[in-house]
């Protein structure tokens, strides 16, 4: 492993020097398709279509502490809990995969549990802010929430691709966006349609809600990110700073500063409050393809790629100039299973799910026609059956 690092770190240092003193960490053979901090912003961890996820240490060395490779395809979200003990990860593959992520251990990110919800490709996770509940988008059109405590899943069904999608604070409304279409759609905790955001005019690359509530923020293949009123759905200032597709933005969680990326190699900083662009940072002949900004509020970490080059793949660190913020975490959250009461039905009006039957007593394990098994360890299996 260490082996390994030393190897990466050399490749590192060979390309820091094409972009002045900006720092650039390769090591994934394909393009970095999603980025992340820690909680704590002790680590950066990245996912690729080189089937993998890399944890590197957040320092001047950015060791790469820990490779998984639990997946069969391209890795295309990765979000954790707000204690930071906890990182889920899904992909092209369809596979939900709950890590245990600890740094007090050999390995940092532990594999816990493995779910499959998804009918296909996972292509948005959110980590809900109660950390008892976790949303999943996909290929199947469905946007999944699922009660970790209650093992129970309720969906809102669409016929398209899900590209982008939301979770406000209180989760009581859920924004989504689907391919082939500019719209963004905000439905309530049953599914119902309550508002829709018209006037990009390409498809939406992600969404954010503020800590607030009060405002939604888009990025869209239209070059533009915008900021909505959740109240009235109106568009309130359209930035148009990018000159090709908007593919990524990220906000601090103090909710004070939004940073977002392109194609065109450009990342820029804007404080929310006066929405005004106060940095940019020019990656020429870098397409980029996600970004975050730290817990602390002082770095931007961008995955970028070079087209014309078949060199790996990495990210850069950039630094953002802003005064430092003390980050304070949660306690250790544990979710603490509820048992179903006698009698009472886990159906929603969506869902039907239901736990097997202990082996000895099973007659058909496989799932029936339009059925999908959420597979999970420590042998237990749950159902959705679609009406």
């Amino acid at each position: 492993m260490r082996g390994i690092s030393y190897v990466l770190f050399f490749i590192s240092i060979c390309c820091h020097a094409q972009l002045d003193s900006l720092s650039y960490f390769a090591g994934h053979s394909d393009d970095v398709t999603c980025i992340a901090f820690s909680p704590d912003g002790k680590y950066i961890v990245t996912g690729s279509w080189d089937q993998s996820i890399q944890i590197r240490s957040n320092d001047s060395f950015a060791w790469v502490v820990q490779q998984i490779d639990d997946f069969q395809g391209t890795i295309n979200t990765i979000a954790f809990s707000r204690d930071g003990f906890r990182m889920i990860a899904g992909g092209q593959d369809g596979q939900l995969n709950f890590y245990e992520f600890n740094d007090s251990f050999f390995a940092v990110a532990t594999l816990d549990t493995t779910l499959l919800i998804n009918n296909s490709q996972i292509n948005k996770l959110i980590y809900g802010p109660g950390m008892r509940t976790i949303f999943s988008a996909g290929d199947d059109g469905r946007f999944l929430t699922y009660d970790l405590a209650k093992d129970k899943v309720m969906q809102i069904r669409g016929n398209r691709p899900i590209c982008a999608a939301a979770v406000a604070i209180d989760r009581r409304s859920f924004f989504i966006a689907a391919e082939g279409n500019a719209t963004i759609n905000q439905f309530d905790i049953f599914g119902k349609l309550v508002n829709s955001f018209v006037g990009h005019t390409n498809d939406i690359t992600d969404l954010l809600v503020t800590v607030d509530r009060k405002y939604l923020v888009s990025s869209s293949k239209d070059r533009t990110v915008r900021i909505w009123a959740i109240a009235n759905s109106k568009e309130e200032i359209k930035f148009e700073h990018h000159t090709w597709a908007v593919t990524d933005i990220d906000i601090d969680p103090f909710g004070q500063y939004l940073v977002s990326g392109g194609l065109d190699g450009t990342v820029n900083l804007y404080e929310l409050k006066t929405r005004t662009k106060i940095k940019t940072y020019e990656l020429p002949n870098y397409k980029i393809n996600a970004v975050a900004i730290s817990p602390n509020n002082t770095q931007i970490a961008v995955a970028a790629h070079l087209e014309s080059t078949t060199d790996s793949s990495g990210f850069f660190t950039l630094n953002t100039g802003l005064p430092s913020r003390k980050i304070v975490l949660p306690k250790q959250f544990t979710v603490t299973k509820v048992k179903q009461k006698k009698g009472a039905s886990k159906t929603t009006s969506n869902d039907k799910i239901t736990k097997d039957v202990p082996p000895s007593k099973q007659t058909d394990s496989k799932p029936k026609k339009d059925q999908t098994v959420l597979k999970k360890t420590k042998q237990v299996k749950i159902t959705i059956e679609d009406k």
